[in-house]
């Protein structure tokens, strides 16, 4: 199994548990973390485990900016979601296939409640991007 440096869904007691060239998958157990006062999953907590995923779909592998010389980095540029249903128990998965590569990337995820039914859907597009030159990496 591939390494894949997810700090934001590790920090909200999430992980990926497979990922390969153009698919994975990840879980994020409910916890206080990422729930509303209703007790079920805070809307962005399902954005991001859904969003992390996608990305690592399209990496494929470790995207750790220290080890990327010469790789790019999928930012995300637009997410269209539906949220069909929330769980009060957990945890919910999402599994992420790559659709289009290339310069722009696009994504359709798939979240499940702990029961298998369909808690969201989301595509979205990302932006390959040299993480040398965005964000606080170092410029070259």
């Amino acid at each position: 199994m591939a390494i894949y440096n997810h700090a934001m869904l590790r920090g909200l007691g999430g992980d990926m548990v497979e990922i390969g060239d153009g698919y994975a998958k990840g879980v994020l157990p409910l916890t206080d973390k990422v729930m509303q006062p209703t007790r079920v999953y805070h809307a962005g907590a399902i954005v991001t485990l859904a969003d992390e995923v996608a990305s690592a779909a399209i990496h494929g592998d470790n995207v750790d900016p220290e080890t990327m010389e010469g790789r790019r980095f999928p930012y995300s540029i637009q997410l269209s979601v539906n949220l069909l249903t929330n769980d009060p128990v957990g945890p919910i998965t999402a599994e992420s296939n790559v659709v289009k590569r290339g310069r722009v990337a696009v994504v359709e995820t798939v979240v499940r409640t702990c029961t298998g039914e369909t808690a969201a859907l989301m595509r979205s597009t990302h932006l390959m991007v040299d993480p040398s030159k965005t964000g606080p990496h170092k410029k070259r």
